[in-house]
């Protein structure tokens, strides 16, 4: 562990536990981030078995400032969310949930008093913070209607419809989407889990994640008073958190990508020679990933939208195969459920299709006329 450059650290987890994670950690004590990941590596199988509660590790990263969009910049939430997912993806996934939930309060908080006191309870790791926005990021591409309605009644608004997929999901939490009026306005909101009207439907049983209390809602006359009305412009609203939103994502593809390149790498040796080419190619397009993350991070709003679609598009592809590989090399014991090597695969089988899907980034990069 070393200072390359002013607020700059490279933290070498060390063999086995990953490749190196190079990023900016701004004011955060590379000890501290240490301890929080030795925390989170010695309850990863427990997390996978959804046998203890997340929400713990929730708030011993907003801890780090994690979801302290003024604290924390982009850059050194990546660094954080990369090295997080090479221990556990559950907890990367669910972190930067909780940090798009902030972002979005902190954009509406300049504005609106409630945005900013919901804000803190976020981002100080008071409240559960869910992000129910991938049908507005879809309706703002094009994609489709959100299947949300509101209703203006006397103060506010009826909310009703499904969000069919969010984490983070629990009574206290607090919840941020986008529903449509009428008139045709597109309304971005918030309330909390308790609210009357709120259905938390009874979670699914996923191939990984259960400890994400990822699940569906329906809204069923949710009153929503104006005071928590975060922006009526979901196409401007978007465009000033999309880039976070994409990096973010990325940053915990590379992480468990990276993980299982490393341990990989220790089995290519008798029959695993077979694989080194394979391998060597993928290292290959994970260094350039990891590079055009914490590039795009350094400066999100800078960034050109085709690059922040092919790095989420790389994130989707590169992980699942890299551990598919690291499964392959592990011969019988990749396929025991309670091995690593399982749980990395199964984590990172969920990528090509978490929103923005595989399929819609590449629908959205030919559009821009890149062929991915």
């Amino acid at each position: 562990m070393s200072n390359s450059t002013a607020n700059t650290l490279t933290v070498d987890l060390g063999a086995p536990r990953a490749r190196l994670v190079a990023g900016d950690l701004g004011d955060v004590p590379v000890k501290d981030l240490v301890a929080v990941i030795d925390s989170i590596a010695a309850r990863a199988s427990a997390l996978d078995r959804a046998d203890v509660d997340l929400r713990e590790d929730i708030i011993t990263l907003a801890g780090l400032g994690l979801f302290d969009v003024d604290r924390t910049p982009v850059s050194v939430a990546a660094t954080i969310i990369e090295a997080v997912s090479t221990e556990s993806m559950a907890v990367a996934f669910a972190s930067w949930a909780q940090r798009m939930t902030a972002a979005y309060l902190r954009h509406a908080a300049d504005r609106s008093e409630t945005a900013q006191r919901t804000y803190r309870d976020v981002a100080d790791g008071r409240r559960p913070g869910v992000t129910g926005m991938a049908a507005a990021q879809r309706q703002a591409v094009g994609l489709g209607d959100v299947p949300i309605t509101a209703t203006p009644v006397e103060g506010g608004y009826r909310i009703d419809g499904p969000i069919a997929w969010a984490s983070n999901v629990y009574p206290d939490s607090t919840i941020v989407l986008a529903a449509n009026t009428e008139d045709g306005r597109s309304l971005v909101l918030t309330f909390e889990g308790s609210a009357p009207g709120v259905e938390i439907r009874t979670a699914p049983d996923l191939l990984a994640l259960n400890a994400t209390a990822s699940t569906m809602i329906g809204l069923n006359g949710v009153f929503v008073p104006d005071a928590q009305i975060l922006g009526e412009d979901l196409p401007d609203f978007l465009s000033g958190v999309r880039p976070q939103f994409l990096i973010l994502q990325a940053a915990f593809c590379s992480g468990v990508g990276a993980r299982s390149l490393t341990e990989a790498e220790k089995r290519l040796q008798g029959l695993g020679e077979f694989y080194a080419d394979e391998h060597s190619a993928l290292v290959a397009r994970h260094d350039h990933m990891h590079a055009e993350l914490h590039r795009l991070a350094a400066a999100p709003g800078d960034g050109e939208l085709s690059d922040l679609l092919l790095l989420r598009l790389d994130g989707a592809e590169i992980a699942p195969a890299a551990t598919r590989l690291e499964a392959v090399l592990c011969g019988g014991m990749g396929y025991a459920q309670g091995a690593p090597a399982n749980r990395r695969m199964r984590e990172a089988a969920f990528l090509p299709v978490q929103s923005p899907s595989q399929s819609q980034l590449r629908w959205e990069l030919e559009r821009l006329g890149i062929v991915a």
